[in-house]
């Protein structure tokens, strides 16, 4: 499975205070911080995977302010989670109605779509993400957006995000396992080798991993090195398809 990075924030402590005036009730809270108390209290529900306790606060702060697109983003993840594709995809659309930009939604509704095998759809909300220098996670988006684009066929603009996650960032072994592979299929051996090197000091070995490593092994005439990749293969994943493709001679 693609490892998508979802980075959805959870605070357990509700953050501001209510500022009491002298001689009378206390004054209430301004409207973001009621937002951001309920969402804060609907976040640490979630985390504990209770659904039916974030339920409620998720309603109310989208009652204080309905086009908050925190809280239609957490109210989508607990539609998903629910279960409830038509509901999720409903709150995410609402949030970029509302806020085109927007961080989250753009990443949360990206891998829903992805999730959903509609990759054509998912491109578009990545492409959007990458371009705000400000997302704390643009190398994962720019990674993101590389596998996305693969799966619809775009292998330059594919090897170009790949390019830009490991700019921003050197630990996308993901990236550097793509890169290895779409130069080897390109016929750039010692390109190939250089990512499927970069990918071994950064993340464990995996059926493809080993697979792409005796094909690169095979091609520089390293018989040895080949075969403990092929060793490697059968001891660890033994009943992957890797394994009964590039184990054999």
């Amino acid at each position: 499975m693609t490892r998508w990075s979802w980075l959805l924030a959870v605070w357990l402590l509700l953050g501001g205070c209510i500022t009491e005036s002298t001689g009378g009730m206390p004054d209430p809270a301004p409207k973001p911080e009621r937002v951001q108390a309920h969402l804060d209290l609907a976040r640490g529900y979630l985390a504990q995977g209770d659904t039916d306790r974030a339920r409620s606060p998720l309603e109310t702060a989208l009652k204080i302010d309905p086009k908050s697109a925190d809280a239609l983003v957490l109210m989508a993840v607990l539609y998903q989670r629910e279960g409830d594709a038509t509901l999720a995809e409903d709150s995410y659309k609402k949030a970029l109605r509302y806020h085109p930009s927007h961080p989250q939604a753009l990443n949360n509704y990206a891998t829903f779509l992805y999730s959903q095998e509609r990759y054509e759809e998912a491109v578009e909300p990545l492409r959007k993400l990458v371009r705000n220098p400000d997302y704390p996670a643009r190398a994962q988006a720019y990674e993101n957006l590389g596998l996305t684009e693969l799966k619809v066929g775009h292998r330059e603009p594919a090897r170009e995000a790949f390019l830009r996650s490991l700019s921003l960032s050197n630990d996308q072994p993901r990236s550097s396992l793509e890169l290895a592979d779409l130069a080897f299929q390109d016929g750039e051996v010692e390109a190939a080798q250089a990512y499927f090197d970069a990918f071994r000091v950064q993340a464990r070995q995996t059926p493809r991993s080993l697979c792409l490593g005796i094909e690169l092994a095979r091609a520089e005439g390293d018989s040895n090195q080949a075969a403990s990749y092929a060793m490697a293969l059968k001891n660890l994943y033994p009943n992957s398809l890797e394994a009964q493709r590039c184990s054999g001679g």
